[in-house]
């Protein structure tokens, strides 16, 4: 590769490797939610720095021949071909958990696309002995071989399965409006569709660098829709939800939740063990979820849960798991017991006001009963 070219190259992954440092360094220092996701966010922009890296130190060493230079070459094309289809797995994960927030969903519906990475890691690390993806020749000079191909194969597949998570998803609940995944593939679809066009274009790692960006700013939009103490989404996303299911006609079930004298616990713990106890109440709330219940923070110590249902008692099994689990916090406490009121609600082709009103009364009645039989 001529000198131009090597500058290309490095002006492109130079820039990658710049974009993505100014990301973590924002990301870091600024307060972020502990989840799942945004932990993969962080090894996502890790791995696409090294891939810069490595694309730029193979393009340079490429065709010159020293002491270790074809294992050295060896070593950073098999984590360029590794990454480079991990990426769009580990991609599939974020997808799914920032729509699902289930860890336990990743295996039991990502088995296959779990099974072919694990295939193609090891087709890339047999290749070290067996040359069958690409050749390194005595001359230090790499060329792809027919089997590369199967690679990008791999990464559609991933890209297509992240793509329908997402369409299947708004079909069932609705679009997101904070959400798209197009704002991610594409940059990295286009980059990576031109680099195997045509071979010495490095465009690859720095689209994906582009891609992390978009799904960066996706992150700082959804925060506006999520309750900075608790984790759930908060009642301006409630409102969103609500109108997106009324406009398309959906049958739905909601509970209204309130903590039963929440406001002894701050009186007699103080404000620090009000907040724990909402954060234990929300843990409750969505760790009881089973199929595509949607939880908010309504206002103050009430939730709001959804579930998009044609049958009115929809939400029964969800209720059961509440209270098996407050049960099961109670048994392992000795500070203060929890307690829950809550009002149900079923939408059919109704007003929403009546809806949230219903929800509000039926709550408040059971707080009352609550209440009197605390006070006997």
């Amino acid at each position: 590769m001529n000198l131009m070219d090597l500058r290309s190259v490095y002006v492109a992954n130079g820039t990658g490797i710049f974009i993505l440092i100014i990301l973590l360094f924002v990301s870091h220092a600024k307060i972020l939610r502990d989840r799942e996701e945004d932990r993969l966010y962080s090894i996502m922009c890790y791995g696409v720095i090294i891939g810069c890296f490595c694309e730029a130190f193979s393009y340079t060493i490429d065709g010159h021949v020293f002491a270790g230079s074809r294992i050295l070459n060896y070593i950073a094309n098999t984590y360029l071909y590794s990454f480079n289809l991990l990426l769009p797995l580990v991609v599939i994960f974020y997808v799914d958990l920032g729509l699902y927030e289930k860890r336990s969903r990743l295996w039991q519906k990502y088995k296959t696309q779990i099974i072919v990475g694990i295939a193609m890691v090891s087709l890339n690390i047999v290749n070290f002995f067996v040359p069958i993806i690409y050749y390194i020749d005595e001359n230090n000079v790499y060329s792809r071989c027919p089997l590369s191909y199967l690679f990008y194969v791999a990464i559609i597949y991933y890209f297509v399965t992240a793509w329908l998570l997402e369409r299947k998803y708004e079909k069932e609940n609705g679009t997101r409006s904070f959400f798209n995944i197009n704002t991610f593939l594409i940059p990295i679809l286009s980059g990576v569709g031109l680099q195997f066009m045509f071979y010495g274009l490095s465009l690859a790692w720095l689209s994906s660098a582009i891609g992390l960006t978009g799904l960066y700013m996706m992150q700082q939009n959804e925060m506006a829709y999520i309750d900075p103490l608790v984790g759930t989404y908060n009642r301006q996303y409630l409102n969103h939800v609500l109108s997106s299911w009324t406009r398309r006609g959906s049958e739905f079930t909601g509970i209204m939740f309130d903590i039963d004298r929440f406001k002894q616990i701050n009186d007699t713990y103080g404000h620090s063990e009000g907040d724990r106890a909402l954060k234990t109440v929300t843990d409750i709330l969505k760790n009881s979820r089973t199929d595509n219940e949607w939880v908010f923070r309504f206002a103050g110590d009430e939730f709001i849960v959804l579930k998009q249902t044609a049958e009115e008692d929809g939400m029964k099994y969800y209720l059961d798991e509440v209270r098996k689990r407050l049960d099961d916090y109670n048994s392992r406490t000795d500070s203060y017991k929890l307690s829950l009121s809550y009002g149900i609600s079923y939408f059919h082709d109704t007003d929403l006001d009546a809806f949230m009103k219903e929800m509000d009364s039926r709550m408040y009645e059971m707080k009352k009963i609550h209440h009197e039989t605390k006070d006997q």
